[in-house]
């Protein structure tokens, strides 16, 4: 359950603070300081509230938590999906807003995808904690979260893992996203447990690991879009259709593979050459992991603070502009999920002023203040239910 804005008064107090920091907030900050400065010191409403992603996601969340809460039978979590889906298509949200036909395209997958894995997801059988609150200290701020899911493997490590709609994170696109969860180890270790004993990773809903038997008998593991399962398995599961004497039905089955994206319809023997599991990707966590997340939030909370003083003295808004190059390469971040329209942002009104004066498409496209002990006893008795 989230705390309430008296609890969140009386963490304050008892921290000696005036902020409660979180992760929602530094990120705003780094992705534009135009829409920090809209949303955190204006105040100013969302003018566009047509995006899909962030009630799409939510929606996600809230299913799976009430599975783990006991509160929905795995069966009925599809039926969940597809009613708050419905309510989603009746609002008219949009996963592109420039164009209905990539629009379009991006539904389908995105929808299939996640009506596979409420079909197919594979429970933890272990405890798991949904929606935990976490205090983390780093230097003499203190962040407020909630974490997603927290269980305790047969290792005895608690695994914190974020679960995620969007497409899978490679490269430096994971090294980017990695620092939430980093920051919820940095307060899972405040709290006791030692750094060894923690791992962070993303289940990402609309992929799954599939374990592919070869035909020397050996398995690879793949990460496949749930849209894609047919289309990726084809090569492989004619082979084994041809090897197992189905040879006058393969193009049968592998029509309804393709169709259905799907292996339930295919003979037993060939099922029996794919193990599929949800796509869990984890991320490296150590000391050195842990002090460049305190280098860098110290450093933006910092920069934040300073731009925030000189605003209050000379009320500038070009003290949060945004830089013009980071417009462009967040491009299909203002266009699709920003919930600010040009008008409100004007780093993006003016990117795509330019654009269109140029007749051109706009593209798509360690601390001493820190505590591990008493600080943090009060957001410590859910981990011993796990």
């Amino acid at each position: 359950m989230r705390k309430t804005s008296e609890e969140l008064q009386a963490i304050k107090k008892k921290h000696g603070v005036s902020r409660l920091w979180s992760w929602s907030r530094i990120n705003c900050y780094s992705t534009s300081p135009y829409e920090y400065f809209l949303r955190y010191i204006l105040h100013k409403e969302e003018d566009r509230a047509n995006s899909v992603y962030a009630p799409a996601g939510g929606l996600a969340h809230d299913i799976l938590q009430r599975f783990y809460e006991g509160k929905t039978p795995y069966e009925k979590m599809i039926d969940e999906f597809e009613d708050g889906w419905l309510v989603l298509e009746l609002a008219d949200l949009k996963f592109d807003r420039s164009s209905e036909e990539r629009n379009a395209i991006i539904k389908e997958k995105y929808v299939f995808g996640l009506k596979h894995f409420f079909r197919h997801h594979v429970p933890l059988k272990c405890k798991t904690a949904v929606e935990k609150f976490l205090l983390i200290k780093i230097g003499k701020n203190v962040f407020q979260g909630y974490t997603d899911c927290v269980f305790k493997d047969s290792d005895e490590v608690y695994n914190i893992i974020d679960f995620k709609t969007s497409s899978i994170y490679k490269g430096s696109k994971l090294e980017n996203e990695k620092w939430q969860l980093v920051l919820y180890a940095l307060g899972l270790s405040q709290m006791g447990v030692p750094l060894e004993k923690i791992k962070i990773g993303w289940n990402f809903l609309k992929y799954c690991n599939v374990a592919i038997t070869q035909a020397n008998g050996k398995t690879t593991t793949r990460q496949i879009e749930r849209c894609k399962i047919g289309e990726s398995l084809r090569a492989n599961c004619m082979m084994w259709l041809k090897k197992l004497g189905f040879e006058n039905e393969v193009d049968e089955y592998i029509d309804l593979l393709i169709q259905t994206n799907d292996v339930d319809g295919l003979p037993e023997e060939v099922r029996d050459k794919y193990a599929f599991d949800d796509c869990y990707v984890y991320i490296e966590l150590n000391d050195d992991v842990i002090n460049e997340l305190r280098v860098k939030i110290i450093d933006l909370i910092s920069e934040i603070n300073q731009k925030e003083k000189l605003y209050d003295k000379e009320l500038d808004e070009s003290i949060f502009m945004d830089d013009e190059c980071n417009v462009e390469k967040d491009s299909y971040y203002f266009s699709n999920l920003c919930g600010y329209s040009p008008k409100l942002h004007k780093p993006w009104g003016k990117y795509i002023d330019a654009f269109n004066n140029k007749n051109r498409p706009v593209a798509l496209g360690s601390d001493a203040n820190e505590s591990s002990e008493s600080d943090n006893s009060d957001n410590l008795s859910w981990l011993d239910e796990i």
